[in-house]
């Protein structure tokens, strides 16, 4: 089998976590009525108790675009889609999942398709179990034969669990199905039919419908800005809301209703779990689009950069350079310059991103690393340049300890004094900031994981609350202690990658 075509079989991914998926739905039922309530919304799914719905995720439908929810309702994040459609996160403070909920305005259904669903279907009935409207069995059927076919699945399962629900459908309505989906959608007609009348496990392994599929898939992925926490389209570039918040930062004056995603950096000491909680963001807040940005030197913006750094590092070991301290000062500045450039688009790119409400911005690592043990400087208050690097809106930081450091980075043959001079010199540093989550090395991972999301739920509040005020962005801020002594004073200060390395 070919991989592409792994890609539609069964999802196991997505569903193993249906026990989890059932608890956070009754933690959030109380939540749930009240924002569908809020937009007189109905919802997308069968009447049934909330811990029954299938998926991932609710759908709802609603028809007049309401102000009067808040962009700023405690854990709960908005986001404005195109076209009026919402999607809103709704957070469980207890557990480390958040439930996504997609309010769409039913007129961005495609005209002809929408008239079809208006005639019809759009039945609505009042379910006891939610004390919601709900859209009756055959419009949820058609409305998901549509959204399937002509925009696409994301596996086999989706069409599985619509499989059952066509079977329920008595006689009449399973003709109205089938002559409604041929008039509305002829082109994917050939492959509807099939679904409705073959067996599902006869339909699946078909060939023609598995490249059909295939084909809607990679239609879909060209249309994606962003794909697994990277910037797939060039598009955004010219997008005026991305343009101008990276113009503007945070001195942007965004309209009252704008919703602003929160843009948070994870730092730590090596070993504290900082790649694997990116990951699992990248993995599992995926419905939040996160832009995921390493700061690392070695993965520059610029792809010019790392040819400009090997230059300059085989320019720094010439015999005469090492022999005259200021050449040797000034080209090591001229390529610590550079490098903090390149870091610095990285940062406006991940800031605009989330300014812009695209989506949730995550920094791997952060300049701070080379504040940490260089800052303050006796010789020269201008180093470290990283000093005047600005900062995002949230970090947190990873503790970590000295002996765990050393155990899980073996590779890097650090010693148990270097790293404990480094936890301590990044314990004191965070001391300085006024916005700061610290999540202590005694928790697990799970406790970890629960800490972050709650943690980018309280940014998202906080950050859209001076927006509704009609206030500038405020960033977290760094009151610098010039008087901070550094620990550590026998080792190596500079990063692994700095040209002053080199210069030595």
């Amino acid at each position: 089998m070919m991989k592409n075509e792994a890609l539609l079989l069964f999802d196991k991914q997505s569903y193993k976590k249906r026990k989890s998926h059932k608890k956070l739905l009754i933690n959030l039922e109380k939540n749930i009525i009240k924002i569908v309530r809020k937009f007189n919304a109905y919802l997308v799914h069968n009447c049934d108790d909330f811990k029954n719905f299938s998926g991932k995720d609710i759908d709802a439908f609603y028809e007049k675009k309401y102000k009067s929810f808040s962009s700023t309702s405690k854990n709960t994040i908005k986001r404005n889609l195109s076209g009026n459609d919402l999607r809103l996160y709704i957070n469980d403070p207890k557990s480390i999942d958040f439930l996504s909920l997609d309010i769409e305005e039913t007129s961005n259904i495609p005209t002809p398709i929408f008239n079809i669903y208006k005639t019809y279907f759009d039945k609505r009935i009042f379910c006891k179990k939610t004390k919601l409207n709900h859209l009756d069995r055959k419009s949820i059927v058609f409305y998901k034969l549509y959204k399937y076919f002509l925009i696409t699945i994301r596996s086999f399962d989706q069409l599985k669990i619509l499989k059952k629900e066509i079977r329920k459908l008595d006689k009449d309505e399973f003709l109205l199905i089938s002559k409604s989906a041929e008039k509305a959608m002829p082109h994917e007609y050939e492959i509807i039919e099939k679904f409705l009348n073959w067996k599902f496990v006869k339909f699946i392994n078909n060939k023609n419908v598995k490249e059909f599929f295939l084909t809607k898939k990679f239609n879909r992925q060209k249309k994606r800005i962003i794909f697994s926490g990277n910037i797939y389209s060039k598009k955004i570039f010219f997008s005026k809301k991305f343009i101008y918040a990276f113009i503007f930062g945070r001195s942007a004056k965004w309209n009252l209703n704008h919703t602003s995603m929160p843009a948070i950096a994870i730092i730590g000491n090596d070993g504290s779990g900082k790649t694997t909680f990116v990951e699992y963001i990248r993995e599992n807040f995926y419905k939040m689009d996160p832009l995921i940005i390493n700061m690392k030197t070695s993965e520059p913006f610029f792809r010019f950069s790392i040819y400009l750094r090997e230059k300059i590092k085989k320019i720094l070991k010439y015999n005469i350079i090492k022999k005259n301290n200021f050449l040797k000062l000034i080209i090591s500045y001229i390529g610590e310059f550079f490098d903090l450039i390149d870091k610095y688009f990285k940062y406006k790119i991940g800031m605009a991103w989330a300014d812009s409400g695209y989506g949730l911005t995550i920094f791997e690592r952060y300049p701070t690393d080379r504040i940490r043990g260089e800052f303050p400087n006796k010789k020269s208050k201008i180093f470290p340049l990283e000093q005047f690097f600005p900062f995002p809106d949230g970090m947190v930081y990873l503790d970590v300890m000295a002996k765990d450091s050393v155990k899980r980075k073996i590779k890097d043959n650090h010693t148990l004094v270097e790293m404990n001079s480094k936890r301590k010199n990044y314990l004191n540093l965070i001391k300085e900031f006024d916005e700061i989550e610290k999540i202590s090395y005694s928790k697990n991972i799970k406790e970890k994981i629960r800490l972050i999301k709650n943690y980018i739920f309280r940014i998202y509040d906080k950050k859209n609350k001076r927006i509704n005020l009609g206030s500038k962005i405020q960033r977290m801020h760094w009151k610098k202690n010039y008087k901070r002594v550094i620990a550590g004073a026998n080792l190596k200060r500079h990063q692994k990658n700095s040209f002053f390395n080199e210069s030595n």
